[in-house]
This record gives C-alpha cells, sequence and structure tokens, in this order.
C-alpha cells in the first residue's frame, strides 16, 4: 500500500514467469491501493486490498485468501502469512523476503492506507519469531529485504536468531529492485543452497541494474547470520571502551563520522540516515 505498488506488481510477474514446481512452491502477500494504478498482476487482473497467492506455472496464481483493506505493518499479518504459507507448504527449506519501502532500524513501511504505519524492526522479529514457532520451524535458510537501507548492524544482530543468511541492502534501492527471476535456480535444482540462492540474486540484482542504467547506485550483501555472535561481542567491547573514554574520544568520533562511507546520506539534516560503515569507522576512531 505505497507509491512502490508498480514496481512490486511487476516483481511478482517476474515470480510468475518462474512459477511453481515440485522443487519450488512461491506464496505471495501484496497490499494494493487505489492510488497507484491498475497494473496487470499475473492473470489476477487489478484490485484493490491485500490478497494471498499460491503461484502455479505459467504466470497463474490461486487466491489463497482475500483479506481486504488490511494493515499490511500490522506483525500479526506478517506472523499468519508465514505459519500458513509454510503450514500449507511443508519443505525442507525456507526463505522469506519482505519488500517496500526500508529504513534500517525503523523499519519497512509505511501502509498508506493505514495511516502511515510502519512494521518497525522490533515487529518484524517479533513477526518472524511468532510465524515460525506457530508453524514448528526453527529458522529461515534466508531473509531477505528488497528494500533501502535493511543491511545494517542492527538489522542483522537483531534477525540473527531467525535465519541463516540475510541478503539485503547498505545503499538506497533503485525502484526496479531485485530481479525474481533468480528463483529459477531454485526451480531447477532442488540441491541448491541459501549461499546458491543468495549469489543469484545478487547476479540478477546487478544484471537488472546494469539494464536499467541504475548500476552505480546499487549494493547488495549476503550476511552469514551464523557469525553476528562474534560481531555482537566485538561491538559491545568497542562500545565499552568508547563509554568509558567518551571524553577523551568524543571529538575523535564526531571527526570519524563525518569523513567515513556513509549511506542514506543527505545534506538536509532531517533526511540524513547517519548510517555509517562500521568497519571503516571503528578503523578511523582506532
Amino acid at each position: 500500500d505505497t507509491n512502490l505498488e508498480p514496481f512490486m506488481v511487476a516483481d511478482v510477474n517476474e515470480l510468475g514467469a518462474v512459477g511453481s514446481n515440485d522443487h519450488l512452491q512461491i506464496r505471495e502477500f501484496i497490499d494494493r491501493s487505489a492510488e497507484y494504478g491498475e497494473d496487470e498482476l499475473l492473470d489476477q487482473g487489478s484490485w484493490v486490498g491485500a490478497r494471498v497467492l499460491d503461484l502455479g506455472a505459467d504466470g497463474t496464481a490461486e487466491v489463497v485468501e482475500d483479506l481486504g483493506d488490511v494493515d499490511s505493518a500490522d506483525p500479526a499479518v506478517l506472523a499468519s502469512f508465514i505459519a500458513d504459507g509454510i503450514e500449507a507448504h511443508r519443505a525442507g527449506h525456507y526463505a522469506l523476503v519482505i519488500s517496500d519501502h526500508g529504513a534500517s532500524w525503523p523499519g519497512i513501511g509505511p501502509d498508506e492506507g493505514s495511516d502511515y504505519d510502519v512494521l518497525d524492526l522490533a515487529e518484524i522479529t517479533d513477526a518472524i519469531s511468532s510465524g515460525l514457532e506457530q508453524a514448528g520451524v526453527d529458522k529461515l535458510d534466508l531473509l531477505g529485504f528488497d528494500a533501502c537501507l535493511m543491511a545494517n548492524y542492527e538489522v542483522a544482530s537483531a534477525v540473527a536468531p531467525l535465519a541463516d543468511r540475510l541478503v539485503a541492502s547498505q545503499e538506497l534501492e533503485p525502484g526496479h529492485g531485485w530481479d525474481y527471476g533468480a528463483l529459477q535456480l531454485l526451480a531447477e535444482d532442488p540441491d541448491a543452497t541459501a549461499d546458491d540462492l543468495g549469489a543469484e540474486i545478487l547476479t540478477g540484482f546487478a544484471g537488472q541494474a546494469a539494464e536499467q542504467g541504475t548500476q552505480d547506485q546499487i549494493t547488495l550483501a549476503l550476511v552469514d547470520l551464523t557469525e553476528m555472535a562474534a560481531v555482537d561481542e566485538a561491538v559491545s567491547d568497542f562500545a565499552t571502551a568508547l563509554t568509558e573514554s567518551s571524553t577523551d574520544v568524543a571529538p575523535v568520533v564526531g571527526q570519524s563520522e563525518a569523513t567515513t562511507l556513509a549511506f542514506g546520506k543527505s545534506p538536509d539534516e532531517t533526511q540524513d540516515k547517519h548510517l555509517s560503515d562500521l568497519g571503516l569507522l571503528a578503523a578511523a576512531i582506532g
């Protein structure tokens, strides 16, 4: 329910070109608005409101549930989508991709039809955890955010217990988002791993960006979340050292932050995301 809807419809049509088969089952939730056009989605045409779809072969889809006017930033909606999807399609491996406007730790959204409600990071983690628990699944193989600014420390640390791998962008993403033709890998190879899928998503995103002329604007990372405990420990030690010496190091921290590679940067202070490359910042302070 945002102005990204035309791009998201195109993404679902990319998913439909892959379709489901014996190796891959694709379930989709999309919340559409009357404000953003009447783009045709697979064989479902156009509508207003939220629907859950099971994608078939050759661009077909079956309506699992017509939810109507729903707040897509309600964590209960995400939790039930996960739980119901897993229950309906038991498998050996699971991936979840969330697509919308992104803003790092403030979360994803807003849902313009629900007073601009946002699914913040705490709600995202609670919803995924609840959905997996209801389905009796320990964690996802891969969690993806097809959204701006979601590959940062706060997000990765929060979702680490929920998935083995994270695919997300450090910087703002172009409107076209990912190339979901990457899922063809899973349709063809039942032995493909989360790392294989992550690499294919990165390659597809870069290829589509080259076609769209946005190749100079993109970042996308495949993160091994099983290593986040070590990062958490290091950041905690670093923060403790900074706190204990705050009076002495404060000027250095400010100078380092001002000159370190940043993401979501804007000359307008109210729009700047204040996201710095953690490795470079720590090295500069050190």
